[in-house]
């Protein structure tokens, strides 16, 4: 793939605290990537989550591991759009700035399942499928439910089934639920393990790792900064 291909093809976004960022993000979008056919995944580090959340490193430690886990890979990059912006970071404000960036570009908005259930909450949900598709992350074997009855209960009746299992509004965006190999691994987990002193190998890209050792990161216990 060409990069100017990259630039004009279907652009994933995937947006996270990253705090930090492990092998489970990558492996689930890398599968993402190849089952929608992607030109382009831009990791987007959150700078002032809407939602209480315990975010530990800076906003600019965040961008920088998710830097060094991507730089290899031709297909991924980043985003410091929402850092890069003061206020909360709403993903209806960021989705707005990537379809002004990139107009007549596909989007993709990559989430996992838990985070997409509770969509009803965010700012301006209903606005989001104005603007791009949603691709839900879900690990094998995980309970089912209903997408199109979340959809068109708690955002708009008009969601539908539609060709290869996608629910969409009419002639619009929607949602499409895909199995990943979403492993069982978490931020909290790496940065208990790093306060602890211990190994981080195969948890977190070696460069991610360096860097939280480099910077001293995650050295406290959670709730004694």
């Amino acid at each position: 793939m060409t990069a100017a291909t990259a630039q004009r093809g279907r652009l994933g976004i995937f947006g996270g605290t990253f705090d930090p960022i492990h092998i489970g993000h990558l492996r689930a979008v890398t599968e993402v990537a190849e089952e929608l056919e992607l030109a382009q995944v831009l990791f987007m580090p959150c700078h002032h989550p809407p939602h209480p959340k315990d975010v530990r490193a800076s906003a600019a430690h965040r961008l920088e591991m998710v830097r060094r886990a991507v730089n290899d890979n031709p297909r991924f990059g980043v985003s410091d759009l929402e850092v890069r912006r003061p206020g909360k970071s709403y993903a209806v404000d960021s989705l707005a700035e990537f379809a002004r960036i990139h107009p007549g570009r596909p989007l993709y908005w990559l989430i996992g399942a838990d985070a997409f259930y509770a969509l009803h909450q965010w700012y301006q949900p209903r606005r989001l499928f104005d603007l791009a598709d949603f691709v839900v992350m879900t690990r094998p074997g995980s309970p089912g439910r209903d997408l199109r009855e979340y959809l068109a209960h708690y955002l708009d009746p008009a969601f539908a089934p539609a060709d290869n299992a996608w629910v969409r509004l009419p002639n619009g965006h929607g949602a499409k639920l895909l199995t990943t190999t979403l492993l069982d691994i978490s931020s909290t987990d790496i940065r208990r393990r790093a306060a602890q002193g211990r190994s981080l190998t195969y948890l977190v890209p070696p460069e991610v790792e360096d860097y939280i050792c480099e910077m001293k990161l995650y050295t406290t216990p959670e709730g004694e900064d």
